[in-house]
């Protein structure tokens, strides 16, 4: 295209304008401005060795004030019918032109940029355990794709690579799918609705522990169709307790915290627990001096004791002794066991500190004869120049060389080989005179009954199944059971009466 023929091109713009505004007229200044437009248009094509020739009857004196940078009045210039008509078919050419490769070009500036789509604009989650796939669609058959996958509140929602999304708690987000290649992506507005907590309740409400001590706090969502029942623990102060992911408080020192169990779904639901720790060690752990206790008869006795405890630091290791079943055994405060009547019970120790630690010791009595009670006929044989004290002081000196040595014997009534306790009693006792043989079954009918308060040395211990001479100082000599010596306790136990046969 030549100088001279950008010169004519100028010199027919009145053409075009009176095809344009055929109802009107332009004035002389909207027609001096045009003119001087296209010129500039024209010099622009020339300088970039354009080839292509323009018809301004096809083509838009807008696009080439455009293109040729030209500055105008947009009041003065509305764009005519003949401007717009072919405004992609100026661009076209022109691009062309600055191209040198007219067809290629014009077929590159036609396409649209690739799109992505999706099957779904919007998706609602009313349930936790649901789950929905998004579909995308590329607007180029046949292209390869290469899509990613984002969103842009996981707490709300997840998607994974290939579109599948997952609800986690109520609220809104998006959900983008992007195709790498070309950049081209699409969003899908998720919305999670889901019925949310309404309430918790705790137990305890308010919590009193030692140091080291730790204890579960029970928690429970008070409507059942709550979606999302997980809850979050947390402590205030964990320098004086910790809790776990499921309600259990652990004491670190003294002080006090609050425990709070808080719903995740976003509902603000949450309950609180006031926790107290006290300046004290507590047991975890005890354990006794006896595995078990077994009793044959009556009138032994057995002392239980801790014998360790955990942790070492405690600060309070007594313990409260006690007996699952009175009629087969008692205790007493200091842990002596002793039997009443055949069969089987637990003696249990029980920490005071309050941490409520146990331990238990199994007891066995047997070999009890229960008494059928007959009138005796018969009487006791008391020698009459018997001295009162020096007997009563004699029996039970004698009665204490046999012991550690004189072996119990079932039924043995011999001082040398072995005897029972109803046959150590009558032995002793016939060694001075006293014959009591004929009630030897029957002793709590011998001489008369006297209350503890009364009773003196040498005077009988009578038990259910058992007796004993009783030594004047709160303690017994008997022969207690098999597998004994004769011995000398310190104790009497729960017996059934006392029996002074020497007045």
């Amino acid at each position: 295209m030549s100088l001279e023929k950008n010169k004519n091109c100028a010199d027919q713009a009145p053409l075009v304008r009176k095809t344009t505004d055929k109802p009107r007229r332009i004035n002389k200044k909207r027609a001096a401005l045009g003119v001087a437009a296209i010129a500039v248009a024209a010099a622009a094509a020339v300088s970039i060795g354009a080839s292509a020739s323009l018809d301004l009857s096809s083509g838009s004196s807008t696009d080439i004030l455009q293109l040729s940078g030209f500055k105008y009045d947009k009041d003065d210039y509305k764009a005519s019918s003949v401007m717009a008509a072919h405004d992609n078919l100026v661009r076209t050419r022109v691009l062309a032109a600055k191209s040198n490769n007219p067809d290629e070009q014009s077929a590159d500036i036609a396409k649209k940029p690739p799109t992505v789509s999706l099957n779904k604009k919007s998706l609602t989650f009313k349930k936790l355990k649901d789950t929905a796939t998004l579909v995308p669609s590329f607007s180029e058959e046949d292209a390869e794709v290469k899509y990613k996958w984002s969103s842009a509140d996981e707490k709300i929602a997840k998607v994974d690579k290939n579109g599948t999304v997952t609800p986690v708690k109520n609220g809104s987000v998006k959900i983008t799918c992007l195709e790498e290649n070309s950049g081209a992506k699409a969003e899908c507005t998720v919305n999670v609705k889901t019925v949310e907590v309404k309430g918790i309740r705790l137990n305890p409400t308010a919590v009193t522990m030692n140091l080291n001590e730790s204890k579960t706090i029970k928690s429970k969502i008070t409507n059942d169709d709550a979606e999302n029942k997980k809850l979050k623990w947390s402590s205030s102060d964990e320098g004086v307790v910790k809790v776990d992911s499921k309600g259990k408080i652990t004491s670190v020192a003294a002080g006090t915290a609050t425990v709070t169990c808080a719903a995740v779904d976003g509902s603000g639901v949450k309950r609180s627990v006031k926790v107290t720790v006290n300046d004290v060690v507590a047991l975890k752990e005890i354990q006794l001096n006896y595995i078990d206790i077994q009793f044959c008869g009556l009138g032994c006795v057995e002392q239980l004791s801790v014998m360790s405890y955990l942790p070492e630091a405690a600060t309070d290791t007594s313990v409260t002794w006690s007996s699952t079943n009175e009629n087969v055994a008692v205790v007493d405060q200091n842990g002596n066991v002793y039997p009443v009547d055949n069969g089987v019970c637990d003696i249990i120790a029980t920490a005071n500190d309050g941490s409520k630690v146990k331990a238990s010791c199994p007891v066995t009595v047997s070999g009890v004869v229960n008494y059928v009670p007959v009138e005796p006929d018969y009487h006791v044989v008391i020698p009459q120049n018997i001295n009162i004290n020096e007997t009563a002081n004699s029996i039970v000196e004698e009665a204490d060389k046999y012991v550690g040595w004189l072996p119990y014997v079932w039924g043995g009534t011999d001082l040398t080989s072995g005897v029972d306790c109803s046959g150590f009693v009558c032995a002793i006792y016939a060694k001075f005179g006293i014959n009591l043989w004929g009630i030897r079954t029957d002793l709590i009918y011998a001489g008369r009954e006297v209350s503890l308060e009364e009773a003196r040395a040498g005077d009988i211990i009578v038990y259910h199944g058992h007796v004993a001479i009783y030594d004047g100082n709160g303690g017994k000599i008997h022969a207690p059971t098999e597998g004994y010596m004769v011995t000398h306790d310190y104790g009497i136990g729960n017996y059934r009466s006392i029996r002074r046969v020497i007045e």
